[in-house]
């Protein structure tokens, strides 16, 4: 199977709960021994349906070794947002991952996920994307993009990106979604 050489995901409803301005406290954030991250308040982060399953694919399974994840996110707490990120742990290591073969150790937050390639501020996801394309030199029709937000989905995709709107967060329906759509426009482009 053809993997898109650029995954972007909304953060905000879309890979967590509860969306960051609804936070009591905000960062700094806080992981008990159980692995659940708390904000400064005592609010309980979640990643959303198969969220944590998802992302933990990239830090492990080789075939997305060659996949750069990316979020984008039009929080108007960015502050929140990063820290949060860098707290959240997907997988214990990198496993049979080109990072994990190459000696890449410990834990894999969201944030070592995106490799910097991240565009959270306030502002529209076009410029976020351009932004990333201009980073990373990938096109746009090489990208799928997840977000709980419709206008998001019918914005980006005047891009020539394979958005998916996922109004319950991300599932395994939505994933597969995105995956077969990106596919499909694949084998009719070529």
């Amino acid at each position: 199977m053809d993997v898109p050489a650029l995954i972007a995901f909304d953060l905000d409803g879309t890979l967590w709960y509860p969306e960051m301005y609804m936070l009591n406290g905000g960062a700094p954030f806080r992981r008990d021994k159980n692995g659940n991250v708390f904000d400064s308040g005592g609010t309980r982060l979640e990643l959303m349906g198969t969220s944590a399953d998802i992302l933990k694919a990239f830090a492990t399974d080789p075939k997305w070794e060659n996949t750069a994840v990316a979020y984008v996110s039009k929080t108007e707490y960015p502050e929140w947002a990063i820290p949060a990120l860098k707290t959240i742990i997907i997988s214990d290591s990198w496993g049979d991952s080109a990072k994990g073969r190459q000696g890449g150790k410990g834990p894999v937050s969201m944030w070592d996920l995106c490799n910097g390639i991240q565009e959270i501020y306030p502002g529209s996801k076009l410029t976020h994307f351009k932004a990333i394309k201009n980073k990373t030199n990938i096109e746009f029709e090489d990208m799928v993009f997840y977000d709980n937000e419709n206008w998001n989905i019918r914005e980006c995709s005047k891009l020539g990106i394979t958005c998916v709107y996922t109004p319950d967060g991300m599932t395994a329906k939505t994933w597969k979604d995105g995956l077969d759509r990106y596919t499909a426009l694949l084998k009719a482009t070529s």
